[in-house]
């Protein structure tokens, strides 16, 4: 079976979603899915998922943000480029399940994804949301909102768990509403890895803004 997506096949998915991410929000941008892409390629070929199916889930899995069910409304765009440019549609199909099962939406229904595609997806994306990039995305976007910068107040070893709000009343707020409790979820073996690293980077983090705003160091 072919699980590789030909040259022309990749430069034709990369161009058009980089175009209509081209005016996105510095979090949800191009750089956003590109090191989504590359993350589940390195954990995708640890788990030797199909490429076919887990590659353009990458890059389509956000190229719609605004609304609601907005990853249902990039599965469907993902849907008719890719049928375009010769997809099949048992791929499409699954290429679809992949998007919308690793979405933070279908997660905070207590749906977790099937298929090895859709898990794979959703740790690359989770990924992206710790470690450096992690704190560099949770201020930029951030930025986006107009929300406070934010003093840190809790235990970054032993976080309570602030309830989820849109938007957060600060980015601070936002590490321990959701950033600090992502490896918690993380279902494959190198995303557990790369995910402890990256959590133990933003607990780091942390406490040093927290001696910093203290006045400590």
């Amino acid at each position: 079976m072919n699980t590789k997506l030909s040259s022309k096949e990749l430069r034709s998915i990369e161009n058009f979603v980089k175009e209509k991410l081209k005016n996105a929000d510095p979090a949800h941008d191009f750089d956003h899915v590109k090191n989504v892409v590359r993350l589940a390629s390195l954990i995708g070929k640890e788990e030797d998922a199909n490429f076919r199916i887990l590659i353009p889930a990458a890059y389509f899995h956000d190229i719609v943000r605004k609304g609601k069910h907005h990853e249902k409304k990039s599965a469907e765009l993902a849907e008719k480029f890719l049928r375009k440019i010769g997809f099949s549609e048992p791929e499409i199909r699954k290429i679809k399940e992949a998007i919308i099962e690793s979405s933070w939406e279908s997660f905070k229904k207590g749906i977790n994804p099937k298929s090895l595609e859709g898990k794979v997806l959703r740790d690359a994306d989770w990924l992206e949301a710790l470690g450096a990039r992690g704190i560099a995305r949770v201020f930029a976007f951030g930025g986006c909102l107009k929300r406070r910068i934010g003093k840190v107040k809790w235990d970054p070893e032993n976080p309570v768990r602030l309830k989820s709000r849109f938007p957060d009343p600060s980015s601070i707020y936002h590490f321990f509403s959701k950033l600090l409790w992502l490896k918690n979820g993380i279902q494959t073996k190198l995303g557990k890895k790369l995910a402890k690293q990256r959590h133990e980077f933003m607990v780091r983090f942390l406490k040093r803004y927290k001696k910093e705003w203290e006045g400590k160091l």
